[in-house]
């Protein structure tokens, strides 16, 4: 029994660890196979948020997608090539955005 629940707890950590990004007001992440992405504002602050990233077979086109409907509401890109990088980041007027480090898969 003990070694199942460790080999549980051994794929949770696995799944999550999927291209998952953070910044003090945004949270991003890979979902729909690896085929879309999830952006998600979790700060009360009236800052929008987006997450920035391409795809596989675009070569460095860098798409957008913006979350301007405030405090845990989530949006979804729209399904494509394969998402291979990926950064999120908080706009702060007048002041640099906060965005994450990039995320890049091994392609």
């Amino acid at each position: 029994m003990v070694i199942a629940g460790v080999a549980v707890a051994a794929g949770s950590t696995t799944a999550f660890a999927d291209m998952d990004r953070y910044t003090s007001g945004a949270h991003s992440w890979r979902t729909g196979g690896g085929y879309q992405v999830g952006l998600q504002d979790t700060k009360g602050d009236d800052n929008s948020v987006k997450a920035e990233y391409n795809r596989n077979g675009h070569g460095s086109d860098v798409y957008t997608l913006w979350n301007h409907s405030g405090q845990g509401t989530k949006v979804y890109s729209n399904k494509g090539g394969k998402v291979w990088d990926m950064r999120v980041c908080t706009e702060i007027d007048k002041w640099p955005d906060d965005c994450s480090n990039w995320w890049s898969d091994d392609h």
